[in-house]
């Protein structure tokens, strides 16, 4: 009990750990992605900055669409949010990108381009310095993102591991050892159920089976196949006089001289309170009576039944082609009803004629 509830705490602990290491490890992924694309973005503009300059300067014919082109980028890196990252480098006074810009594109609407060249220059340093400033930024921090991301991937796939080893086999294995022991007392409960306590005689839900298996065997065949059911006389009234110890001591002793002198073949029921079957295969209905005669005698003779004096009522039906384990029982039901007309100790065969009352 101890060991199952050191499971479920190592249980409640590690998993919730597992679940809070994948969510960093996500939010990790998520804004290392989120920051190379917004650095990326960043230096694409720069880098189009730089080169629609260039390009103003050679090309004097395309200078109105590469102004709108170049204000429009330019007017871009002037909305950058304060809160960006890169804010302050794009906004460095010693850089002066933004002034630099403003100046160039000045230059390209002035009547005399003597100035463009030294208003390209400045720009383009501010550019170098800018993009150099951005990259010293993020590299390293870049660096320790994925440091993190990896010692958390490392982390989850420890504690995974500790998780299958320490918690999910031993719980695994406790469940099958569970299942084991579950199917042990089913076996148990169902031998239990199929064997009497008190006589050790297999009970009603075992007869019913091999009697359906017999008499298969007994109308493939063409088999002789007869029930013998025994009911001791008057058992409540010896119940009452020497009381019920006296009584399952009475049956015991009875299951037991009877089972020793029956055949191998033979099988020996406890089907009620003092309710016995033999079901004989091979057994006509002639054998069959001598088999009761047989038990009737040994009653008699046996020392240890003398010390309460009882007999046994008995009833016999044989097995017809088109009977069933319940049809069969029914009938020897019958005969041993009849039986109890005739008196005490007497033994009736099915079919016979049914003693008038």
């Amino acid at each position: 009990m101890r060991h199952r509830d050191a499971n479920k705490l190592r249980y409640r602990i590690t998993l919730p750990l597992i679940i809070v290491l994948s969510l960093a490890a996500v939010y990790f992924f998520h804004t290392i992605i989120i920051e190379h694309r917004n650095y990326n973005d960043l230096r694409s503009r720069l880098s189009e900055i730089q080169l629609t300059a260039y390009e103003i300067l050679n090309d004097k014919t395309g200078t109105g669409y590469d102004l709108h082109r170049l204000r429009t980028l330019v007017e871009e890196l002037q909305n950058y949010p304060e809160s960006g990252r890169f804010y302050r480098a794009l906004n460095n006074e010693s850089t002066a990108l933004l002034p630099s810009a403003e100046a160039f594109m000045d230059a390209t609407g002035a009547d005399n381009n003597s100035a463009l060249p030294g208003t390209l220059d400045n720009l383009d340093r501010a550019l170098r310095s800018v993009l150099d400033e951005i990259r010293n930024d993020f590299k390293p921090e870049a660096a320790n993102q994925i440091k993190i991301e990896y010692g958390l991937l490392f982390m989850i796939s420890l504690m995974v591991l500790i998780h299958y080893i320490f918690i999910n086999y031993p719980m695994r294995q406790e469940l099958a050892r569970n299942v084991r022991e579950n199917e042990t007392c089913n076996s148990t409960i169902r031998k239990l159920a199929e064997r009497d306590t008190l006589t050790n005689l297999p009970g009603r839900m075992k007869f019913y089976e091999d009697s359906e298996r017999e008499i298969a065997a007994a109308t493939r065949y063409g088999s002789d196949l007869t029930l013998i059911k025994m009911d001791i006389h008057n058992f409540k009234e010896i119940n009452r006089q020497h009381g019920q110890k006296a009584g399952d001591k009475l049956l015991a002793g009875f299951a037991r001289t009877v089972r020793k002198h029956l055949r191998r073949p033979d099988s020996f029921f406890r089907v009620g309170g003092d309710k016995f079957i033999i079901l004989a295969p091979h057994t006509n209905m002639k054998n069959a009576q001598n088999l009761a005669e047989k038990i009737g005698k040994l009653i008699d003779s046996d020392k240890t039944l003398k010390v309460i004096p009882f007999n046994v009522n008995t009833g016999i039906a044989t097995c017809s082609p088109d009977d069933t384990a319940e049809s069969l029982l029914k009938k020897v039901d019958l005969a041993l009803t009849e039986s109890k007309k005739y008196g005490a100790g007497a033994v009736y065969t099915h079919p016979e004629p049914p003693k008038e009352d």
